[in-house]
Protein backbone atom coordinates (compact mmCIF):
# COMPACT_ATOMS: atom_id res chain seq x y z
CA UNK A 1 0.00 0.00 0.00
CA UNK A 2 1.57 3.66 -0.69
CA UNK A 3 2.20 5.66 1.63
CA UNK A 4 1.16 9.59 1.49
CA UNK A 5 3.80 12.38 2.72
CA UNK A 6 2.09 14.92 4.32
CA UNK A 7 4.12 17.88 4.46
CA UNK A 8 3.43 20.58 7.03
CA UNK A 9 1.93 24.04 5.69
CA UNK A 10 4.64 25.85 7.86
CA UNK A 11 7.59 23.96 7.03
CA UNK A 12 6.95 24.45 2.77
CA UNK A 13 6.62 28.35 4.12
CA UNK A 14 9.71 28.92 6.02
CA UNK A 15 11.88 26.69 3.42
CA UNK A 16 10.53 29.28 1.09
CA UNK A 17 11.63 32.02 3.48
CA UNK A 18 15.08 30.72 3.75
CA UNK A 19 15.46 30.54 0.38
CA UNK A 20 14.78 34.45 -0.36
CA UNK A 21 16.83 35.13 2.64
CA UNK A 22 19.99 33.05 0.77
CA UNK A 23 19.17 34.96 -2.19
CA UNK A 24 19.21 38.46 -0.41
CA UNK A 25 22.29 38.23 1.07
CA UNK A 26 24.07 36.74 -2.21
CA UNK A 27 23.03 39.84 -3.89
CA UNK A 28 24.21 42.25 -1.10
CA UNK A 29 27.42 40.36 -1.01
CA UNK A 30 27.34 41.25 -4.75
CA UNK A 31 26.28 44.82 -4.49
CA UNK A 32 28.81 45.77 -1.91
CA UNK A 33 32.34 44.38 -3.41
CA UNK A 34 35.01 46.62 -3.57
CA UNK A 35 35.35 48.17 -6.79
CA UNK A 36 38.17 48.21 -9.03
CA UNK A 37 40.85 50.57 -8.40
CA UNK A 38 41.50 52.75 -11.54
CA UNK A 39 40.97 51.89 -15.13
CA UNK A 40 42.16 48.38 -15.86
CA UNK A 41 45.97 47.73 -16.77
CA UNK A 42 47.02 51.11 -15.34
CA UNK A 43 48.94 51.90 -12.29
CA UNK A 44 50.79 55.19 -11.02
CA UNK A 45 54.46 56.25 -11.62
CA UNK A 46 56.40 57.82 -8.79
CA UNK A 47 59.89 59.81 -9.45
CA UNK A 48 62.00 59.87 -7.52
CA UNK A 49 65.48 62.01 -6.72
CA UNK A 50 68.22 60.64 -4.62
CA UNK A 51 71.75 62.04 -3.64
CA UNK A 52 72.49 58.87 -1.30
CA UNK A 53 74.19 58.64 1.62
CA UNK A 54 77.02 61.16 0.27
CA UNK A 55 74.96 63.87 0.97
CA UNK A 56 72.08 62.78 3.67
CA UNK A 57 75.23 61.74 6.12
CA UNK A 58 78.24 63.58 4.78
CA UNK A 59 81.36 61.99 3.44
CA UNK A 60 85.62 62.66 3.63
CA UNK A 61 86.52 63.88 -0.16
CA UNK A 62 90.17 62.94 -1.08
CA UNK A 63 91.95 65.63 0.44
CA UNK A 64 90.76 64.69 3.82
CA UNK A 65 87.92 67.35 4.09
CA UNK A 66 85.12 66.08 5.56
CA UNK A 67 82.33 67.38 3.60
CA UNK A 68 78.78 68.08 4.55
CA UNK A 69 75.63 69.56 3.19
CA UNK A 70 72.99 71.72 4.21
CA UNK A 71 70.98 72.63 0.91
CA UNK A 72 71.55 70.83 -2.38
CA UNK A 73 69.73 71.63 -4.93
CA UNK A 74 69.01 70.44 -8.17
CA UNK A 75 66.50 71.76 -11.15
CA UNK A 76 64.93 68.45 -12.53
CA UNK A 77 63.23 69.51 -15.43
CA UNK A 78 60.80 66.55 -17.50
CA UNK A 79 61.61 63.71 -16.38
CA UNK A 80 60.42 60.56 -18.46
CA UNK A 81 60.11 56.94 -17.98
CA UNK A 82 59.45 54.77 -20.79
CA UNK A 83 59.18 51.37 -22.27
CA UNK A 84 61.50 49.65 -23.95
CA UNK A 85 62.04 50.57 -27.42
CA UNK A 86 60.80 54.43 -26.58
CA UNK A 87 57.58 53.21 -26.15
CA UNK A 88 54.95 54.75 -24.19
CA UNK A 89 56.46 57.69 -22.76
CA UNK A 90 55.75 58.72 -18.88
CA UNK A 91 56.74 62.11 -18.81
CA UNK A 92 56.37 64.41 -15.26
CA UNK A 93 56.42 67.60 -16.94
CA UNK A 94 57.73 71.04 -15.72
CA UNK A 95 60.97 72.00 -13.58
CA UNK A 96 60.77 70.13 -10.39
CA UNK A 97 63.68 72.29 -7.91
CA UNK A 98 64.61 69.38 -5.67
CA UNK A 99 67.09 69.84 -2.19
CA UNK A 100 68.49 66.32 -2.17
CA UNK A 101 69.52 67.42 1.53
CA UNK A 102 66.23 67.02 3.14
CA UNK A 103 65.70 64.88 5.93
CA UNK A 104 67.68 63.41 8.31
CA UNK A 105 70.46 60.91 7.81
CA UNK A 106 68.20 57.64 7.00
CA UNK A 107 65.90 59.66 4.85
CA UNK A 108 64.59 57.85 2.02
CA UNK A 109 64.80 59.45 -1.65
CA UNK A 110 62.61 62.42 -2.57
CA UNK A 111 59.48 62.23 -3.78
CA UNK A 112 59.46 64.87 -6.85
CA UNK A 113 56.03 63.62 -8.45
CA UNK A 114 53.74 61.53 -9.76
CA UNK A 115 51.44 60.05 -12.62
CA UNK A 116 48.78 58.20 -12.21
CA UNK A 117 46.54 56.19 -14.89
CA UNK A 118 49.69 54.77 -16.73
CA UNK A 119 49.70 51.74 -19.14
CA UNK A 120 51.23 49.16 -16.76
CA UNK A 121 54.71 47.92 -18.21
CA UNK A 122 58.65 47.83 -18.00
CA UNK A 123 59.16 51.97 -17.27
CA UNK A 124 62.98 50.95 -16.03
CA UNK A 125 64.71 53.29 -18.46
CA UNK A 126 64.57 56.81 -17.96
CA UNK A 127 65.67 60.25 -19.18
CA UNK A 128 65.79 63.96 -17.84
CA UNK A 129 67.26 67.50 -18.09
CA UNK A 130 69.07 69.62 -15.30
CA UNK A 131 68.09 72.84 -16.15
CA UNK A 132 68.88 76.84 -14.98
CA UNK A 133 66.16 78.08 -12.48
CA UNK A 134 63.89 80.46 -14.18
CA UNK A 135 62.79 81.95 -11.45
CA UNK A 136 63.43 82.48 -7.83
CA UNK A 137 66.25 83.32 -5.33
CA UNK A 138 68.53 81.10 -7.20
CA UNK A 139 67.38 82.26 -10.51
CA UNK A 140 70.03 81.15 -13.72
CA UNK A 141 71.47 78.46 -11.39
CA UNK A 142 70.96 74.66 -12.23
CA UNK A 143 72.59 73.03 -9.31
CA UNK A 144 73.76 75.06 -5.77
CA UNK A 145 75.31 73.17 -2.96
CA UNK A 146 75.63 74.59 0.71
CA UNK A 147 77.41 73.07 3.08
CA UNK A 148 80.63 72.97 5.38
CA UNK A 149 84.17 71.36 4.43
CA UNK A 150 86.10 70.66 7.61
CA UNK A 151 89.74 69.64 7.54
CA UNK A 152 93.38 70.93 7.91
CA UNK A 153 92.65 73.08 10.96
CA UNK A 154 89.83 74.73 9.30
CA UNK A 155 85.82 74.77 9.39
CA UNK A 156 84.99 76.37 5.74
CA UNK A 157 81.42 77.04 5.15
CA UNK A 158 80.55 76.95 1.38
CA UNK A 159 77.91 77.98 -1.16
CA UNK A 160 78.94 76.95 -4.89
CA UNK A 161 76.48 77.66 -7.44
CA UNK A 162 76.42 76.05 -10.96
CA UNK A 163 74.85 76.61 -14.19
CA UNK A 164 75.50 73.87 -16.25
CA UNK A 165 72.70 72.66 -17.70
CA UNK A 166 72.67 69.35 -19.87
CA UNK A 167 70.51 66.01 -20.62
CA UNK A 168 70.55 62.62 -18.82
CA UNK A 169 69.80 59.36 -20.26
CA UNK A 170 69.97 56.33 -18.24
CA UNK A 171 68.84 53.52 -21.17
CA UNK A 172 70.13 50.37 -19.04
CA UNK A 173 67.79 51.27 -16.16
CA UNK A 174 68.17 51.35 -12.60
CA UNK A 175 70.93 49.36 -11.25
CA UNK A 176 70.57 47.69 -7.41
CA UNK A 177 69.42 45.52 -4.81
CA UNK A 178 65.84 45.98 -6.37
CA UNK A 179 64.27 46.45 -9.36
CA UNK A 180 62.88 49.68 -10.49
CA UNK A 181 60.13 51.23 -12.88
CA UNK A 182 58.30 47.67 -12.91
CA UNK A 183 54.61 48.63 -13.33
CA UNK A 184 51.79 46.48 -12.06
CA UNK A 185 47.77 47.05 -12.97
CA UNK A 186 46.48 48.66 -10.21
CA UNK A 187 49.80 49.39 -8.41
CA UNK A 188 52.53 51.76 -7.99
CA UNK A 189 56.02 51.94 -9.33
CA UNK A 190 59.36 53.99 -8.73
CA UNK A 191 61.77 55.23 -10.40
CA UNK A 192 64.57 56.59 -9.44
CA UNK A 193 67.25 59.88 -10.55
CA UNK A 194 70.33 59.05 -8.30
CA UNK A 195 72.68 61.80 -8.19
CA UNK A 196 76.53 61.24 -7.24
CA UNK A 197 78.18 64.23 -5.97
CA UNK A 198 81.30 62.31 -4.96
CA UNK A 199 82.16 62.78 -8.35
CA UNK A 200 83.28 66.36 -7.55
CA UNK A 201 84.98 66.27 -4.39
CA UNK A 202 86.40 62.64 -4.48
CA UNK A 203 86.36 59.98 -1.61
CA UNK A 204 89.12 59.12 0.85
CA UNK A 205 87.69 55.75 0.94
CA UNK A 206 88.68 54.97 -3.09
CA UNK A 207 91.89 54.25 -4.63
CA UNK A 208 93.80 57.47 -5.07
CA UNK A 209 93.89 56.12 -8.60
CA UNK A 210 90.66 55.37 -9.03
CA UNK A 211 88.27 56.96 -11.37
CA UNK A 212 86.32 58.92 -8.71
CA UNK A 213 89.41 60.35 -7.49
CA UNK A 214 91.53 60.89 -10.67
CA UNK A 215 88.05 62.63 -12.39
CA UNK A 216 87.54 65.24 -9.42
CA UNK A 217 88.70 68.59 -7.94
CA UNK A 218 88.31 67.79 -4.45
CA UNK A 219 87.47 70.86 -1.53
CA UNK A 220 90.74 72.24 -2.70
CA UNK A 221 89.38 73.61 -5.57
CA UNK A 222 86.79 75.43 -4.28
CA UNK A 223 89.27 76.71 -0.79
CA UNK A 224 91.20 78.79 -3.32
CA UNK A 225 87.90 81.29 -3.63
CA UNK A 226 87.27 81.17 0.48
CA UNK A 227 87.07 84.97 1.59
CA UNK A 228 87.78 84.53 5.43
CA UNK A 229 85.97 80.75 6.54
CA UNK A 230 83.63 81.79 3.91
CA UNK A 231 83.06 80.05 -0.13
CA UNK A 232 80.70 81.74 -2.16
CA UNK A 233 81.25 80.97 -5.78
CA UNK A 234 79.73 80.59 -8.97
CA UNK A 235 80.74 78.88 -12.12
CA UNK A 236 81.11 81.82 -14.48
CA UNK A 237 83.88 82.92 -11.35
CA UNK A 238 85.29 79.33 -11.40
CA UNK A 239 86.21 79.37 -15.37
CA UNK A 240 89.46 80.73 -15.18
CA UNK A 241 90.91 78.09 -12.76
CA UNK A 242 92.87 75.52 -13.34
CA UNK A 243 90.85 72.19 -13.31
CA UNK A 244 87.76 74.05 -13.77
CA UNK A 245 87.70 71.38 -17.05
CA UNK A 246 87.81 68.46 -14.78
CA UNK A 247 84.79 70.21 -12.40
CA UNK A 248 82.46 70.60 -15.52
CA UNK A 249 83.47 66.63 -16.80
CA UNK A 250 82.46 65.72 -13.18
CA UNK A 251 79.40 67.54 -13.33
CA UNK A 252 78.29 65.52 -16.55
CA UNK A 253 79.14 62.55 -14.68
CA UNK A 254 76.19 63.34 -11.61
CA UNK A 255 73.22 61.76 -12.94
CA UNK A 256 72.52 57.51 -12.53
CA UNK A 257 69.87 55.44 -12.22
CA UNK A 258 70.93 53.70 -8.60
CA UNK A 259 74.10 52.97 -9.63
CA UNK A 260 73.56 52.84 -13.12
CA UNK A 261 75.12 55.63 -15.48
CA UNK A 262 73.35 57.74 -17.61
CA UNK A 263 74.97 59.08 -21.05
CA UNK A 264 74.87 62.51 -20.91
CA UNK A 265 74.16 65.53 -23.61
CA UNK A 266 73.19 68.97 -24.47
CA UNK A 267 76.09 70.11 -22.08
CA UNK A 268 75.68 73.80 -22.45
CA UNK A 269 79.64 74.18 -21.39
CA UNK A 270 80.62 71.52 -24.23
CA UNK A 271 82.42 73.88 -26.89
CA UNK A 272 84.32 75.62 -23.90
CA UNK A 273 86.49 72.93 -22.54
Amino acid sequence: MEETVTRSPGLWIATVIFVLLLTIIACGVKATAPAAQGPAGKGNIVFTANGEDFVRQGFTDKQGWKISFERLYVNIVDPTAYKPGGESPAALKGAHWIDLAAGDAAAAPLVVGSLPEVSAGNYQSLRFSIRRAAAGALEGFSIVMIGQAAGKGENIGFTIKLDEEMDFHGRDGYVGDEVKGLLKPGESAEVEMTFHFDHIFGDIEAAQDDHINTGSVGFDFFRLFAEGNTVDVTQEEMKKTAGYSTLVKAVWSLGHLGEGHCDVSAQSSKGEI
